[in-house]
C-alpha cells in the first residue's frame, strides 16, 4: 500500500470490535548490515509490555490478542527481516476480524507497536510531512542529473550532457601553433586560452541548467532541492542557485554522486533532507502564531481550530505530536473539544472520543488541509494554545 491522503484516510476508519494492533519498524542499510539487529529485540519487548498490560484487564481481550499475535508470527518476522524490502514498515491488523493492511517506505520509522480500538496513524502523517518530494541535482563537469526524491522512492527525470561548442576547438582543428623558440611560454599560453574558452562556455552550460532546475522546481512544488558536485565546481555552481527563494532550501551536499546509483543517491541524500525538517517546523510555528496574533487567517487553540476544521478553513494544521486527549464527535462528522456554547444547546449527538487528535486529523485530510506533527522544543509555543495552530483558507 502506498502512502498518499486516501491511505491514512482509510487506515483512520480501519477499526475492530475488539482493537487494532499497529506495529511500526524502521531499517536503514547501515542496521541491515548489523548482525545482531536491535528491531526485533525492541519489537518484543513491545510486545512483552502489551501482554503485560491486557493482562491487567479484560481476560478476553487478553486471549484475543495472544492467538491474533500467533497467527501473524510470520507477518511480524517479515516485517523485521533486513533483507526485506522499505527502511519503513507499518503493520495493522484486526484483531477480531483478522484484517490486515501494511505500508512500506523509504522513510525508516521509530519502532513501535500500538494497541488500541482503530489503527495508529500519526507515525504515517509524520511520514507523510517529511516525505515530500524533493528534487536532486547531481552536477559534475560532463554534465548534469536531476532526479526526484519521494516516500516512494527516486526516479531520474531529467539529464544534460554538456557538449562543448565548435568554437571551443576551432584553433585545434586549423592544427597546432608554429613554434617560436624565442617565446616559449607560447604553448602555455595557448593551452591556457583553450581552457578560459572552456570554463566559460561550461559556465553558461551551467547557467543554463540552474536556470531550467528552478523552473523544474517550481513546476513541482518542491521546497527542498540537494545539490551534489566536486569540490571545485560546488561554490561556483552553488552561486548560480538562489538560497533563498520563498520556502525553498538549497542543499549541498558534500559528497559527488556522479557515479552513484540512483537508490545510493536517495540513501545519502535522505540526512541532508532530514536535517532542515525541524526549521521547518520552528517556521511554520512562528508564522501561524504571528499570522494569527496579527489578526491574520491563522487559528490557536482546540475550540478556534476545531470550528475551522468543521467549516473546511484550514489550510495547515499543525499539532503537539505528544498531544494526547479525548474530545466529541457528532453524529455529522464535526469535531469538538469540548461540549460547551451552541453545541451544548443544539440537537446534535455527540460521542466521546478518546482518540480525539486522530478525528481532527482524518477531518484535516479529508478537506486536503497539510498536516505537520511538531515535536520537543518546535511545540513549546503551541503549549499556551493547547497543543495546536491552524493556517487557514479565508
Amino acid at each position: 500500500m502506498e502512502l498518499d491522503d486516501t491511505t491514512i484516510r482509510d487506515l483512520i476508519g480501519f477499526t475492530d470490535d475488539v482493537g487494532v494492533l499497529s506495529f511500526y519498524v524502521g531499517h536503514t542499510p547501515a542496521q541491515a548490515a548489523d548482525p545482531q539487529p536491535t528491531q526485533p529485540i525492541e519489537i518484543r519487548n513491545e510486545l512483552k509490555a502489551l501482554r503485560e498490560r491486557l493482562d491487567g484487564g479484560d481476560r478476553d481481550v487478553a486471549r484475543a490478542v495472544e492467538r491474533r499475535l500467533e497467527e501473524i508470527d510470520r507477518d511480524i518476522d517479515e516485517l523485521l527481516d533486513p533483507k526485506s524490502s522499505g527502511q519503513g514498515r507499518a503493520l495493522f491488523v484486526g484483531v477480531e476480524s483478522g484484517r490486515s493492511e501494511s505500508v512500506r517506505l523509504q522513510v525508516p520509522f521509530a519502532n513501535r507497536v500500538v494497541f488500541d480500538s482503530s489503527a495508529y496513524v500519526r507515525p504515517l502523517v509524520a511520514a507523510l510531512d517529511e516525505g515530500r518530494p524533493a528534487g536532486i541535482l547531481v552536477v559534475s563537469r560532463h554534465g548534469t542529473r536531476l532526479l526526484e526524491w519521494s516516500l516512494r522512492g527516486i526516479v531520474e527525470i531529467g539529464d544534460d550532457a554538456f557538449e562543448p561548442g565548435d568554437q571551443i576547438f576551432a584553433e585545434e582543428k586549423a592544427g597546432p601553433a608554429m613554434s617560436n623558440p624565442a617565446n616559449p611560454q607560447q604553448g602555455f599560453n595557448d593551452k591556457e586560452r583553450f581552457e578560459e574558452r572552456l570554463n566559460e562556455n561550461r559556465l553558461r552550460f551551467f547557467r543554463d541548467v540552474a536556470n531550467r532546475t528552478m523552473q523544474r522546481v517550481e513546476q513541482q512544488g518542491w521546497d527542498r532541492l540537494v545539490v551534489s558536485a566536486p569540490p571545485k565546481l560546488r561554490d561556483e555552481f552553488g552561486e548560480l542557485l538562489p538560497q533563498s527563494n520563498g520556502s525553498l532550501r538549497v542543499l549541498m551536499s558534500e559528497q559527488a554522486w556522479e557515479d552513484s546509483a540512483p537508490a545510493k543517491i536517495a540513501e545519502s541524500a535522505w540526512d541532508l533532507l532530514r536535517s532542515v525538517h525541524r526549521d521547518r517546523e520552528r517556521e511554520l510555528v512562528e508564522s501561524t502564531l504571528e499570522r494569527a496574533q496579527g489578526g491574520g487567517t491563522a487559528a490557536l487553540g482546540l475550540r478556534h481550530v476545531c470550528d475551522a476544521l468543521n467549516e473546511g478553513r484550514v489550510a495547515h494544521l499543525l499539532y503537539d505530536v505528544s498531544l494526547e486527549l479525548e474530545g466529541y464527535v457528532s453524529d455529522q462528522g464535526t469535531v469538538h473539544p469540548r461540549v460547551e456554547g451552541m453545541v451544548a444547546q443544539s440537537d446534535v449527538e455527540l460521542r466521546r472520543d478518546p482518540l480525539f487528535i486522530e478525528r481532527m486529523l482524518e477531518k484535516a485530510i479529508t478537506t486536503s488541509a497539510m498536516v505537520t506533527p511538531v515535536s520537543d522544543d518546535t511545540a513549546a509555543p503551541l503549549a499556551d494554545h493547547e497543543g495546536v495552530a491552524a493556517t487557514l483558507r479565508w
